[in-house]
């Protein structure tokens, strides 16, 4: 295999040659045509030049050097160069705080048949040693937020940037989507290669603080990363407002099936609402699933995606008759005015539910769970 490290720089002058140092000692081991790649934002400290003196003597260690957006834009300079170049990229920190002794792991569960390897702080035998009490609170939470909020349920570290990718997976991924300047980068990119029905396996890392130059982590970086955590769950406007097209108009077709059934054919509202509502299942079903949803068909067969469909509109219809039944009984408001409260309450739900079940390629996600040798740090 072809494999390239890639690690943004920063002002990372007294790191750079510490990590490509450790990095060539390591690819001594492996049987794999190993390359480097430091993607530089014109850092005023130097750091390229000392790239580009070990660039002349290793022709397996490339630099890209661009204007400072941030590690988003910086990441995704070097997934364009390394798409059609390389078979594995290996994401990594250039301050030494993710250990390449991993390296060999990393590569050898992608040999097993995974596509997206991560190395993961929060499952056994994973740690961050040299953190404070407060630090490891904020780590948590942010990593819990975006699992749940976030819809990345199965994976334990959704913000480690440490991560071995199979470029044919990377190569799914629209690069817009990950249009963000700072560490929310990390979560948007694990969600769309989630998205994609990734392969996922999780390795334990001990994650150790930098020891030289300064951390890039900013509070606008943490506002940005809660914030795009529940941006993932709308993914982008345009299909939301095509899930709302279709949602209007199975919501013009409930409401004048219950207006019939009622008006015309004598049946209770609440029966009446429970037949009109499931016709209209059927019916967003079929538009969102030419229309909205149409590049996120997975392995299962129509039969089955509409009934996954139904079992979380069931979870809706039961929104939307506690609704119309607790407006109509105890606020005297008109049954159909009722009805359109409870579609519009049912919506937010049904969206965000039939994303994760209905129409997202299913994802694997295993992680190590053996006792592994305790890694040695680096020298810093």
């Amino acid at each position: 295999m072809k494999i390239c490290v890639i690690t943004p720089t920063y002002n990372e002058r007294e790191n750079i040659s510490r990590l490509i140092d450790a990095l060539l000692g390591i690819f001594k081991s492996l049987k794999h045509e190993m390359h480097i790649l430091v993607v530089d934002d014109n850092s005023p400290d130097g750091t390229g030049n000392i790239v580009r003196r070990y660039a002349k003597r290793h022709n397996n260690i490339h630099l890209l050097v661009g204007k400072k957006q941030g590690i988003g834009a910086a990441y995704i300079r070097g997934f364009k160069y390394a798409i059609g170049k390389f078979d594995v990229i290996i994401m990594m920190d250039a301050d030494l705080s993710h250990n390449p002794q991993k390296i060999p792991e990393l590569i050898k569960e992608i040999q097993n048949g995974y596509n997206l390897v991560i190395g993961s702080r929060y499952i056994p035998n994973g740690s961050t040693p040299d953190w404070g009490l407060s630090r490891k609170i904020i780590s948590k939470c942010g990593n819990f937020f975006a699992r749940i909020v976030g819809g990345l349920y199965k994976v334990h570290d959704c913000t480690t940037g440490f991560r071995a990718i199979k470029t044919n997976l990377l190569s799914q991924i629209d690069f817009r989507y990950l249009a963000t300047r700072g560490y929310a980068f990390l979560t948007t990119l694990l969600y769309e290669l989630y998205m994609c029905g990734a392969k996922i396996k999780e390795i334990p890392i001990t994650f150790y603080d930098r020891k030289f130059g300064q951390t890039k982590l900013t509070k606008y970086d943490m506002v940005q990363f809660f914030l795009n955590s529940c941006r993932l769950r709308l993914r982008t406007g345009e299909r939301f407002a095509r899930f709302l097209i279709v949602g209007f108009c199975g919501a013009v077709l409930s409401t004048f099936l219950l207006w019939l059934l009622v008006e015309n054919f004598g049946i209770f509202y609440l029966p009446a609402a429970a037949i009109a509502v499931e016709i209209s299942i059927i019916f967003n079903f079929a538009f969102n699933d030419i229309y909205t949803f149409k590049d996120n068909i997975g392995k299962s067969d129509y039969l089955r995606r509409m009934l996954k469909f139904n079992a979380v509109a069931l979870y809706g219809l039961t929104i939307n008759l506690s609704v119309l039944y607790l407006l109509t009984t105890y606020t005297s408001l008109n049954y159909m005015f009722s009805n359109l409260v409870g579609i519009l309450t049912a919506t937010v739900w049904n969206y965000l539910a039939v994303m994760d079940y209905t129409w997202r390629v299913q994802t694997e996600v295993y992680y190590s769970k053996n006792v592994l040798p305790i890694e040695s740090k680096i020298s810093q």
